[in-house]
C-alpha cells in the first residue's frame, strides 16, 4: 500500500515539474531591439486631458448651451457686420455714380452751348476769298449770364489785316448768345464768363 502512494506521489510530482517547465517555455517573449523606440503621441495626450477637465468643468447640458449662444452670436455678428460693410460700399458707389452722371451732363451742356455759339458766329463770318496762307487770330468774349455780349477783343492778330477785319465786323453784329442762359450759374460763370475762341482761315472757329 506504502509502495502504491509513494508511486502515485512520485507520478504526480513528475507531472507537475513537467507543468511547470511547460508553462515557462510556453509564454511570449517581447523582443525590442536596442534600435528600436516606443512612440507616445504626446500631443494627444495632451489634448485628451484638457477635453476632460474641460468636460468636468462644464455640465454636458449648459455646455451645449454656451456653444449654441456663442455660434449664433459669432453668426449675428458676422451677418451685422456684413451689412454694414455692404451699405458703405453702396453709399460709395451711388455717390460715384452720380458725380459722373452729373458731369456727363455739364460736359454734355457745356459741348452743346460751345457748338451753338460757334454756328451763330460762322453763319455771320464773311471771311476774305484772297487768302493764300494759313491765319489764325483769338477773340477774347465777355458775357453776362443773360447771354449778353458786354464786350469783345481781338487778343492774337494774325498777319493779315482783311481777316482781323472780318473777324471785328462779325463780332460788331452780335449783341446776345441766348444759349447760355439757361444754364446752371456756376457752369456758366467756370465756362462762359469770359471764353475765347480761335478763328481760322479755313473757315474753323474753335
Amino acid at each position: 500500500m506504502n509502495k502504491v502512494f509513494v508511486s502515485l506521489n512520485t507520478v504526480f510530482l513528475i507531472i507537475l515539474f513537467l507543468t511547470l517547465i511547460f508553462s515557462v517555455y510556453s509564454i511570449p517573449k517581447l523582443e525590442i531591439s536596442d534600435e528600436e523606440t516606443i512612440k507616445i503621441n504626446f500631443y494627444e495626450l495632451d489634448q485628451i486631458k484638457r477635453s476632460s477637465k474641460n468636460s468636468s468643468s462644464f455640465p454636458s447640458s449648459k455646455k451645449e448651451n454656451f456653444d449654441k449662444a456663442n455660434v449664433n452670436k459669432k453668426i449675428d455678428d458676422s451677418g451685422t457686420k456684413l451689412k454694414n460693410q455692404k451699405f458703405s460700399i453702396d453709399k460709395k458707389d451711388i455717390k460715384k455714380e452720380i458725380s459722373k452722371i452729373k458731369l456727363s451732363k455739364e460736359r454734355e451742356s457745356i459741348v452743346r452751348v460751345s457748338a451753338s455759339i460757334q454756328d451763330k458766329i460762322s453763319s455771320i463770318w464773311i471771311k476774305p476769298n484772297s487768302l493764300s496762307q494759313i491765319l489764325t487770330a483769338k477773340v477774347l468774349i465777355n458775357l453776362a449770364p443773360s447771354g449778353e455780349v458786354f464786350k469783345f477783343e481781338l487778343i492774337e492778330l494774325s498777319s493779315n489785316k482783311a481777316f482781323n477785319d472780318s473777324i471785328l465786323i462779325t463780332m460788331e453784329k452780335i449783341n446776345f448768345f441766348e444759349e447760355v442762359s439757361n444754364l446752371d450759374r456756376n457752369l456758366f460763370e467756370s465756362n462762359f464768363r469770359n471764353f475765347k475762341l480761335v478763328f481760322k482761315s479755313s473757315g474753323d472757329i474753335e
